[in-house]
């Protein structure tokens, strides 16, 4: 049986980013420096199963990105999904650009994971590699 969470054992981790889609959402949503945004999986989305929203008020104003190997997003899915108390916060760090990547209008930001310490420990060694 395993112990109750202390919090000691919950632990943050930041990461920059991006929110893609923001040539999709602009109407709705005009990001602001340091504005909060909640990250949410998608498990209904019908064009990636494993989409992660970026939501302000519930409403969708873009999309975690998929990275190169198509898992940068599956894994922050499943770290939301694994303990109803792991968290991302998006913070809004910049202006909308175009990286030139294909990926059309995208917003810079720092993505704020909070958890238990082993779920934030795997979260490290699959985006970044590091233990």
């Amino acid at each position: 049986m395993d112990s109750p969470q202390t919090s000691e054992d919950t632990v943050s981790f930041n990461l920059d980013s991006f929110i893609k889609g923001y040539h999709v959402y602009q109407e709705v949503w005009s990001p602001e420096l340091h504005e909060m945004l909640s990250a949410v999986p998608e498990p209904r989305n019908i064009v990636d199963k494993y989409a992660v929203s970026v939501q302000r008020d519930d409403e969708v104003v873009g999309h975690l990105m998929k990275g190169k190997s198509g898992r940068f997003a599956k894994t922050i899915f499943y770290f939301l999904r694994a303990d109803k108390k792991n968290d991302c916060t998006v913070v809004v760090t910049g202006k909308a650009i175009n990286r030139g990547d294909g990926e059309g209008m995208q917003v810079p930001c720092t993505l704020n994971f909070k958890g238990h310490r082993k779920w934030i420990d795997i979260l490290k060694k699959e985006l970044i590699g590091k233990d």
